[in-house]
């Protein structure tokens, strides 16, 4: 590689959304105390950087600082075969993570996840204006007060097929699980219906601390089971039937950790 090019490559890193970006939008989600400030700086690519020195800083990042080898196996189907099987109206999912700070050593954050289509719209009839004015809107709701709840071993369930909705949500409590089906419901301009809403007490205790267990000779935790945690709103897409294996993301981040509508062209 010539030195031009490693020249442009690095201040593609440094510059507008891309690494170093990602990095300052990661340890935005804390306070910055001095040691957070010193491993900051270390995973951020400088303009001197050689070759090396940038793939260990990001490599640094990657598997020391976001562990993302430790990162859970997600196991599904890519979109673009479920496409061939199924047709769907768009849906919009806001996806939720629990607080860095609040995540045990050697674990990564809980998450959580709520989604609704968008039953009067195809994937012939949405546009990109409109696609803009759902990112407004999610992006009000869920994002401009950052919208949180408190996640647990109740499942609330509210199933309006008309109206998108198969709200699926696991709360602290009934409570919880209430306020967090009717906020979803009204953000979308929905009417809420006492009758739809039901919730699920399992008898099993989710308090008991993991057990140890053995796995290929190591001792490690058991999975928690449906820890009390609370979880943030930290980004939104939309997946439309057909579009290739793309989803759409409707909220970013920006470096300073303030969120924004991501606005496409026509």
């Amino acid at each position: 590689m010539s030195i031009r090019d490693w020249a442009a490559i690095r201040k593609a890193l440094i510059n507008g959304d891309s690494y170093n970006s990602e990095v300052l939008a990661h340890f935005s989600d804390l306070p910055i105390n001095s040691q957070r400030e010193a491993v900051k700086n270390l995973c951020l690519v400088q303009l001197n950087d050689s070759i090396l020195i940038a793939q260990q800083r990001i490599r640094f990042f990657r598997e020391e600082v976001q562990k993302t080898h430790l990162k859970p196996i997600i196991i599904g189907q890519p979109k673009i075969d479920l496409d061939a099987d199924v047709k769907y109206h768009p849906e919009i999912s806001v996806e939720f993570q629990q607080s860095l700070i609040s995540v045990p050593r050697g674990e990564y954050p809980k998450n959580a996840r709520i989604s609704w289509r968008l039953m009067d719209e195809t994937s012939e009839s949405f546009t990109f204006t409109k696609m803009n004015a759902m990112a407004a809107l999610v992006y009000q709701h869920f994002f401009q007060n950052r919208f949180t709840f408190k996640k647990g071993k109740i499942i609330g369930w509210y199933i309006s097929l008309v109206d998108g909705l198969n709200l699926q949500l696991y709360c602290l409590d009934e409570v919880e699980a209430e306020r967090v089906a009717k906020y979803v419901v009204q953000s979308i301009g929905k009417t809420w219906n006492d009758k739809i809403f039901k919730t699920t007490k399992p008898k099993r205790d989710n308090t008991i601390a993991p057990q140890q267990i053995t796995v290929l000779g190591k001792q490690e935790n058991a999975p928690t089971w449906r820890p009390n945690i609370t979880v943030n709103a930290y980004k939104a897409n939309i997946t439309i039937w057909g579009a290739n294996n793309e989803e759409f993301q409707l909220v970013g981040r920006l470096a300073n950790g303030q969120f924004f509508a991501i606005s496409r062209g026509n």
